[in-house]
């Protein structure tokens, strides 16, 4: 039998195995049942896949349905749920989203062998790797970093995607780079990891900027090491590394810059509006239990000696693996109180050091077949042979003995996700409160947060309101995507014992019920949902009760409106401090003057000149920049319409300002009024000119202009790189056809 393909089988034998193994995991009969998927944040998750269905075929656009409305996958990438989109017109919509959470977790095998593969390192060592991943995958010993099973079913299947796409895209980039050419599949595969999750495209620029030192490093001692003691020697040397670092430099440029503008109509606007997103400030995490976990220690021990084996045995090859793990300790080590966590990266540094264990054992496994096969015959078949039985016996060592003794909440945890929402026993007892949501007139709902809730699916299934009552409700995923979620923090804190206080860094008020209340009505919150027996005896003194369904209390919040006037505005540049000033004006509790954030000198004069048109100067505007409206209401304000996108109200108090409870963000257009403009604590200002006045909500000039970046990148990447079709013919060439 011919070595190659002696090869081929026994990668098909570990892959076989492997699979098999993780596919017997999965309870693919819940998967494909056609239930809603729980547990965690991937239970919330449903929301965001449920309305980019809504809104196909638009990638990204507006909800009203959490944080008193947020700009709709602007902020978090879209990929994974256009693809469900599509999918869901093939399979049911349920089934189709579990199935998209299982991509990362069932393509990183795969990613792990690819990227060996494509960093030339030579059979077994990319199969081991394959192999090795599975020690990754099931890790339990965290469950929100992301790459891991637990992490996916806790809510990170866009992470794991996107860690897997991670691999691909580094093996993919040694190769360009090494030939100097830059091919169509590198930048798709970048492409689609700006679009999955933004943490594996910073990991991969850091591993960029790394392979391009390396590259100068590597030619200087190349170069220097021909003559390094006649100058002219010397002078050609520097050149041809002159050379050799700009060919890189500007074959990353082209990488990096192209995935980019292919990519602009989500990622430009996302980089131009990240001001209006919330901020996180994560305190750095460094646990030695979890940079060495006891399952993978083993493991990591041998990647430290086969590092040392590698040094000895001057195999540049490693040093690609020693980039990933240099890169990913730098923000690990380095972040601290950022809006990006160290943690995340973590993952990038274990799965590393599998790889170079991977390393280790296949060179192990080959010198130890060169050793036994020694002075006989067909030697290098012997060898092979001998190599191929310690692959094939490591993998079922690991797969049918090692790893399971690892493995304890992750089966159950799967069976819990993927059975739905609608097979838990308590299932029929919040339907019913569904059910009578529904009923209720048209208003958004607040509800106590409590842990109990999880014997239902997950904490957070009442993120879900949505999809089952057509109400919009306040909490949700994707807590960056909206200034007022600050605000609503603030909101549950005062209303519900235990909070979340999801915004890590930020101080809040603690529990007063009578000050939520107040922040409810300023909020326009129209429902509140009570679930503990103290919170239902305090919301019965405060709110108007409707009804009692099992275990929760119904109440209606009085006085509280979606749009209303605003007696009195103080003008303010929209500086750095703007949200810190909104935040505390919001937790002060004097809502009788309300702060305007201009946005630059037309915005000032404007509302100058419309406020004397109404004549409500409370002082010299050029001394105290304070407005006060000198009124009485001259009629009522009505609701007209209210749709995902746009609110039309009617009023008769015209140049009046009106306070519009709908988060502010670029795109909102105002027929029949000006505006709008940024007011505390995070919404829209309305100077109506016109008795109807509609907010309408578009694209924006960032979204337009990213865009046009996409579609001229586009045309420049069909130009100057290669067919996608040579690549698949390439791949072929190398992984299916047997060489001699």
């Amino acid at each position: 039998m011919k070595k190659s393909r002696l090869e081929i089988i026994v990668i098909l034998l570990a892959f076989a195995c492997l699979y098999g193994f993780l596919i017997k995991t999965i309870p693919w009969h819940l998967v494909f049942s056609n239930t809603m998927v729980s547990g965690g944040d991937t239970g919330s998750h449903n929301y965001v896949a449920w309305y980019s269905h809504e809104i196909f075929p638009k990638l990204k656009w507006w909800s009203p349905d959490w944080y008193a409305g947020f700009p709709f996958l602007y902020f978090y990438p879209p990929l994974l749920y256009y693809l469900n989109d599509i999918l869901s017109f093939i399979i049911p919509f349920n089934v189709a989203f579990k199935i998209i959470t299982l991509l990362g977790t069932l393509l990183l095998p795969l990613a792990v062998y690819l990227c060996l593969h494509l960093l030339d390192f030579q059979f077994p060592i990319p199969s081991l790797g394959a192999v090795l991943s599975l020690g990754y995958l099931f890790l339990e010993k965290f469950s929100i970093y992301g790459g891991n099973i637990p992490s996916t079913l806790a809510g990170e299947f866009s992470y794991s995607f996107g860690f897997a796409l991670f691999f691909i895209f580094i093996g993919l980039l040694f190769r360009d780079l090494k030939k100097k050419d830059l091919s169509f599949i590198t930048i798709i595969i970048l492409s689609l990891m700006v679009l999955v999750h933004p943490f594996s495209v910073i990991a991969a620029i850091l591993v960029g900027g790394l392979m391009f030192l390396g590259a100068i490093i590597s030619s200087t001692f190349a170069l220097l090491s021909v003559n390094s003691e006649r100058k002219k020697v010397l002078s050609e040397a520097r050149v041809l590394i002159a050379k050799e670092a700009k060919k890189t430099f500007w074959l990353l440029i082209k990488i990096f810059g192209l995935a980019f503008s292919l990519t602009a109509f989500w990622s430009l606007p996302f980089i131009a509006l990240l001001g209006y997103a919330s901020k996180m400030s994560w305190t750095k995490v460094i646990n030695l239990e979890e940079i060495f976990p006891s399952s993978l220690i083993i493991f990591e021990l041998l990647a430290g000696i086969s590092l040392i084996y590698a040094l000895i045995r001057r195999e540049r090859r490693i040093f690609l693996l020693v980039y990933i793990m240099i890169a990913s300790f730098i923000p690990f080590l380095l972040l601290n109180h950022s809006s990006i966590w160290n943690t995340r990266f973590l993952p990038f540094i274990l799965m590393t050091s599998l790889m170079l264990a991977a390393y280790g054992l296949g060179s192990w496994f080959k010198d130890l077949g060169t050793l036994l096969a020694r002075r006989k015959p067909n030697k290098e078949l012997r060898q092979s042979l001998i190599a191929s039985f310690l692959v094939i016996l490591f993998s079922l060592y690991f797969l049918i003995i090692y790893l399971p003794a690892t493995i304890t909440y992750i089966p159950f945890w799967l069976k819990w996700n993927y059975e739905g929402f609608e097979k838990k026993t308590s299932w029929s007892e919040i339907e019913q409160l569904f059910v009578y949501l529904k009923t209720l007139p048209q208003g958004r709902i607040m509800w106590e947060y409590r842990g109990e809730y999880d014997k239902f699916g997950t904490p957070r299934i009442l993120e879900n309101l949505p999809i089952w009552t057509d109400h919009s409700t306040f909490e949700g995923l994707l807590i960056e995507s909206s200034i007022s979620g600050y605000f609503h923090f603030i909101n549950q804190a005062e209303t519900t014992k235990t909070p979340t206080a999801a915004i890590a860094g930020m101080q809040y008020p603690s529990f007063n019920f009578e000050n939520g209340v107040k922040h409810l009505q300023l909020f326009g919150a129209q429902y509140f949902l009570a679930f503990t027996p103290e919170i239902k005896q305090l919301a019965d003194q405060y709110l108007v009760k409707l009804k009692n369904i099992n275990e929760f209390n119904v109440y209606q919040v009085p006085h509280s409106e979606l749009v209303s006037l605003i007696p009195q505005i103080e003008l303010k540049s929209k500086n750095k401090k703007w949200l810190d000033e909104s935040i505390n004006w919001y937790k002060e509790m004097d809502f009788s003057k309300f702060l305007v954030f201009y946005q630059n000198k037309i915005e000032f004069e404007e509302i100058r000149t419309l406020a004397s048109l109404r004549t409500f100067f409370l002082a010299p505007l050029e001394i105290t920049n304070s407005l006060k409206s000198n009124f009485q209401s001259e009629g009522t304000i009505i609701i007209k319409e209210i749709k995902k996108d746009s609110l039309t109200f009617e009023t008769e108090n015209l140049y009046q300002p009106h306070l519009v409870k709908i988060t502010y963000f670029p795109g909102w257009k105002v027929i029949g009024g000006k505006g709008p403009y940024l007011i505390s604590p995070s919404f829209m200002m309305v100077i109506p000119i016109q008795r109807e006045v509609t907010l309408q909500f578009g694209y924006n000039l960032w979204d337009k202009i990213g865009m046009i970046m996409f579609l001229v990148g586009l045309i420049i990447v069909i130009l100057i790189t290669r067919k996608p079709s040579r690549f698949l013919s390439n791949l072929k060439q190398k992984f299916l056809i047997p060489q001699d």
